[in-house]
C-alpha cells in the first residue's frame, strides 16, 4: 500500500475502487482498519481512500508532531501525491480536525464533508466544554473499552448483545500510538465564526442518541456553527455509528455523497 513521505511523517493510506475520490478519516480510536464495514460498500462507486493519520498505526512520526494542526496538510499531501484535485471527506470524531479546516481553507479541494460523532474544531463555549470533557475521558483510556469494558460512547445494548464488536473496536485502537486529546483544543486549531463567513462546502453533521462520550445532542449544536450544515440523528448508535450501525450509516452517507460527491 502507498505511503507519502513529508518532512516529518510517513503517511500510510489505502485506495480501493474507482470513481470520485472519498477520503475516510478515522477518529481517535481508529485507523484504516476501522472502516472495514464501509470500504466494501463504497468501493464499487468511489475511489475509497482510508488513511492512518499521523501517529496512528502505520503513519509514524515523532510524538511531539502528533498534533491536529498538521492533519489538513497531511490530507493535501496525499491528494497531491495521487493527483487528486477534489475529493469528498467522511470524517469520524477526531477526523473532523482534518476535514473541516481543509474545507474552510481550501474549499476548491473539498466537494463535500460528512462528519459524525464529532464536536469538530468549530469554536463555541458550549462546544469547547463538551470537547474538554471528552478529551479527559479519552486520555483516561475509557473510550471504546481499552480493556476497561465500561462501554463509554456506545449503546450499552450493543455492548451486551455484540461483545465481539466491542472487543474488535478496542483491539483496533490498540494498534495506535499515544495521542493527547488536549491538543484538540489548542488555539492553533480553533475555527472561529468569522472563519465560516464565506463557507459553502456541503456539510453533514451526524450523531448518536447514545453518545455519552460527547452528548446525545452535541451534533445539533455543531450544526448551528457551520453555515448550511445538514444534520441526522442515529437513534440506535452512540459515538461511532459507522461501527455500531454500519448499514444505516452507509445508507445515510451514500445519500449525501450521491448529491454532492462530484
Amino acid at each position: 500500500m502507498p505511503t507519502v513521505k513529508t518532512t516529518d511523517v510517513n503517511l500510510y493510506y489505502e485506495i480501493h475502487g474507482e470513481g470520485h475520490p472519498v477520503f475516510f478519516v478515522h477518529g481517535g480510536g481508529g485507523n484504516t482498519m476501522c472502516w472495514f464495514q464501509q470500504v466494501p460498500f463504497f468501493q464499487s462507486r468511489y475511489k475509497t481512500i482510508t488513511v492512518d493519520m499521523r501517529g496512528f498505526k502505520q503513519s509514524h512520526c515523532a510524538p511531539e508532531l502528533v498534533h491536529p494542526r498538521y492533519f489538513p496538510d497531511d490530507m493535501l499531501a496525499i491528494m497531491d501525491a495521487e493527483g487528486i484535485d477534489r475529493a469528498a471527506f467522511v470524517c469520524q470524531s477526531l477526523g473532523a480536525w482534518a476535514g473541516l479546516p481543509l474545507a474552510v481553507r481550501h474549499p476548491e479541494r473539498v466537494s463535500c464533508l460528512f462528519i459524525t460523532g464529532s464536536p469538530t474544531p468549530a469554536w463555541s463555549e458550549e462546544n469547547w466544554h463538551v470537547l474538554k470533557t471528552a478529551g479527559d475521558t479519552f486520555n483516561s483510556g475509557r473510550l471504546g473499552g481499552a480493556g476497561r469494558g465500561d462501554g463509554v460512547g456506545w449503546n450499552r445494548r450493543t455492548v451486551k448483545e455484540r461483545p465481539e464488536l466491542f472487543f474488535l473496536y478496542s483491539q483496533i485502537k490498540q494498534l495506535n500510538g499515544p495521542f493527547d486529546a488536549r491538543t484538540m483544543q489548542d488555539d492553533s486549531v480553533k475555527l472561529h465564526p468569522e472563519d465560516f463567513a464565506d463557507f459553502s462546502v456541503p456539510t453533514f453533521i451526524g450523531g448518536g442518541t447514545h453518545d455519552d462520550f460527547l452528548t446525545p445532542t452535541s451534533h445539533l449544536h455543531v450544526q448551528t456553527l457551520i453555515p448550511g450544515a445538514q444534520t441526522y440523528t442515529f437513534e440506535d448508535a452512540g459515538h461511532s455509528p459507522y461501527f455500531e450501525t454500519p448499514d444505516e450509516f452507509n445508507q445515510v452517507a451514500d445519500r449525501f455523497l450521491k448529491q454532492y460527491a462530484r
